[in-house]
């Protein structure tokens, strides 16, 4: 439907927007201005969606709900990124299920913004699952679900623990998974696992935790230089802003259950009706009250589980450690922000390296204070006609995978 380019020849970027089945009446005279591609680990989808010019006035008249439902397709491609060994190519196909902001920008062209999803999205809102799992590990569950019930095509999926039993009650796909991340323990005790999508494979969900994607290497490594880099938008670890929202916060991590010296602050009381007993895990600090700083109360089956020939729950090792990991990605326990040029192979669950030289060692190798690696937690792909194609991306430090900001 649409092509854009980057003004200057050296940072040329190409995009190319297109709808399946649509007649080519509709398309006449549209054009894509802007285009916006995003990513969270916090959100179980992708949110994607195009600003389009329209001349008004045509014959025949364009009937815009044409559209709903249709293949949104999106390709784009940086022919630059060949000579640093960078794929140059990102693809897009995704379900049209919105157009709205729809405006006068003169007395000939309308404005507008057409919305898409992954059709997993749309499946999910459409089904409801109602199925017991016996002594199944959350992975499990959530492969089983996300494929046969949500439609996913591409799944990445991290073996979890422990085997549970589990009722999902007339609930959709993405709730069941949701609930199961609540439960799933890495390495049989980090209860920080996320459901999340990228663009990777035409859209690929993943169940990943915090504990793994902080032990990844770095993907792409960006170094400051004082005065602007000399290749700007030409060189594609170039940093073009940067700064740090949050650099630490002690008070967070004291509330979300880490000490001053790391230490687990949470403890958890169970209660067990069949045996009509209580147990206490976690932090056994003795302060002047009961328990810890964050105290938790949960229901378990723990020591009856034989008894009641269910598999035991396991709420002792997770339910007081899960809420203080999910804290940590928090807005406003962003450490850092940065905008740099677009490249394809960028995704959240990925770690980055940031290098900030200090000017006053001449060899380079003293990095100032803020460098290091960190893992994006949001990220926006921005690309306009005319203007340099761009990624924004929100970070938390590595340090997020031993539970501290």
């Amino acid at each position: 439907m649409a092509e854009g380019l980057d003004e200057s020849p050296d940072i040329l970027t190409t995009f190319d927007v297109g709808f399946s089945g649509i007649p080519d009446d509709l398309l006449k005279q549209l054009t894509v201005q802007e285009i916006m591609l995003g990513e969270s680990l916090l959100t179980p989808g992708l949110q994607t969606s195009v600003m389009v010019h329209s001349h008004i006035n045509e014959i025949p008249i364009k009937n815009f709900d044409l559209l709903k439902n249709t293949e949104m397709s999106i390709d784009i491609e940086k022919s630059l990124l060949t000579k640093f060994k960078i794929d140059p190519n990102m693809s897009v196909r995704q379900t049209t299920y919105r157009l709205d902001n729809r405006k006068l920008i003169n007395n000939n062209v309308e404005e507008f913004y057409i919305h898409a999803c992954d059709q997993t999205l749309l499946d999910n809102a459409a089904t409801l699952v109602s199925k017991l799992w016996k002594c199944t590990s959350p992975s499990t569950v959530v492969r089983d679900v996300l494929s046969s019930c949500a439609g996913a095509k591409s799944l990445d999926i991290e073996s979890s623990d422990p085997n549970r039993d589990y009722i999902a009650e007339n609930i959709r796909p993405f709730q069941v998974v949701a609930q199961q991340a609540n439960v799933a323990l890495a390495g049989g005790n980090d209860p920080s696992f996320l459901h999340y999508m990228t663009y990777q494979n035409f859209g690929t969900h993943h169940f990943r935790s915090l504990n793994w994607m902080t032990k990844q290497s770095a993907v792409a490594e960006y170094t400051f230089q004082e005065t602007g880099s000399l290749t700007g938008q030409a060189y594609p670890f170039s940093i073009l802003t940067h700064n740090f929202p949050c650099d630490f916060d002690l008070l967070s991590d004291v509330l979300n259950g880490v000490g001053i010296n790391g230490q687990n602050l949470n403890t958890l009381f169970t209660f067990n009706p069949i045996m009509k007993m209580f147990n206490k895990f976690g932090s056994t600090t003795v302060g002047c009250g009961i328990g810890s700083g964050l105290p938790k109360l949960s229901s378990s089956n723990q020591g009856s589980a034989q008894q009641q020939n269910v598999c035991p729950d396991y709420a002792h090792l997770y339910v007081h450690k899960r809420q203080a990991r999910m804290a940590l990605l928090e807005q406003d326990k962003i450490a850092l922000r940065i905008m740099v040029p677009w490249i394809p192979t960028l995704n959240v669950g990925k770690i980055i390296r940031l290098n900030i030289p200090n000017k006053r060692d001449e060899t380079g190798s003293t990095l100032n204070y803020g460098s290091g690696d960190y893992l994006i937690v949001h990220i926006k792909h921005h690309l306009k006609r005319r203007q340099p194609a761009t990624i924004t991306m929100d970070c938390v430090s590595r340090t997020v995978g031993a539970g501290v900001v």
